[in-house]
């Protein structure tokens, strides 16, 4: 069985699992999600001005966006000869959103883009992400644009999801943060991770985690792409996979009990990869996200 974990390589889980059961039921009532009710989009003024009639909804699956639930186009008529653009791209949830935003090539954050005659500018607030196109003549501060963004429920600006928290802090690479939706490790993804890397001194490696819980067969289909080896001079755990992801670059990944994928990679030897593991499983089934 891959997702069982043996509670001797990790000491400091066992207690966690002697009250899991009387829990279950007070953790699944405190950490539903409330669902969010459905935006009146005709209502979202900006700057006091209401938004023309001719709104358009339409579903994701018509263009080629990963988890992409909507699209919706708003116009405001601010001033004679001069008409503020809304389009506002609506997700499956945050981690789908940050990934476009951070890997399709389109955003460059607070920088505007010049598109012709006109500038965009663009914010991504929880699984929104909201791109203002207005004439390159205009200005438009970005206070407005925020204050804007701020009407719609569960709004969460910029920055990396709080689920970064859970990977280890020491010998972080800054600016190798990335999330991963479409490939993990070289493979298909069956579940979105978020990935960061490690370096210290010669040795480089990274972490990576699930954005959130994993069925058990997603993570058995996504484990079968990867070249599963059998080290020696370690221990090896039946919940484990053991695989090489490149000359000379080591992985190790398991399922943890109750759902989270952890994964740790890297030009590390197998017992040193493994101490890694370990510590990053320990951090990430404790966490609170």
């Amino acid at each position: 069985m891959l997702n069982f974990i043996r509670m001797n390589r990790f000491p400091s889980l066992l207690p966690k699992f002697v009250c899991i059961g009387s829990l279950a039921a007070l953790l699944f009532c405190a950490c539903e999600k409330k669902e969010e009710e459905p935006v009146d989009y005709t209502l979202m003024c900006y700057n006091d001005v209401w938004p023309m009639d001719e709104i358009h909804i339409n579903d994701g699956y018509k263009y080629d966006i990963k988890a992409l639930e909507k699209k919706i186009d708003l116009r405001y008529p601010m001033m004679l000869g001069d008409t503020l653009d809304v389009s506002i791209l609506e997700f499956k949830s945050d981690v789908y959103a940050l990934d476009y935003y951070m890997n399709s090539g389109r955003f460059q954050g607070i920088v505007p883009i010049l598109r012709g005659s006109f500038l965009e500018q663009s914010i991504r607030s929880g699984a929104r992400i909201f791109i203002f196109k207005h004439d390159s003549f205009r200005r438009y501060e970005r206070s407005d644009l925020e204050n804007y963004v701020r009407q719609f429920s569960s709004s969460r600006h910029g920055g990396f999801p709080q689920e970064f928290l859970s990977l280890p802090f020491e010998h972080r690479e800054s600016g190798h943060t990335s999330i991963q939706t479409k490939y993990f490790i070289g493979v298909k993804a069956y579940f979105p991770v978020l990935a960061q890397s490690y370096r210290d001194s010669d040795l480089q490696w990274n972490v990576a985690r699930s954005w959130d819980l994993v069925d058990e067969n997603d993570f058995i289909a996504w484990g079968r792409q990867l070249n599963i080896v059998h080290p020696k001079g370690i221990y090896r755990e039946a919940s484990t996979l053991y695989f090489n992801a490149g000359e000379g670059v080591n992985g190790m990944a398991t399922r943890l009990p109750g759902g989270r994928v952890v994964a740790v990679w890297g030009y590390l030897d197998w017992s040193d990869l493994e101490r890694k593991f370990f510590t990053a499983s320990d951090r990430v089934y404790g966490a609170r996200y």
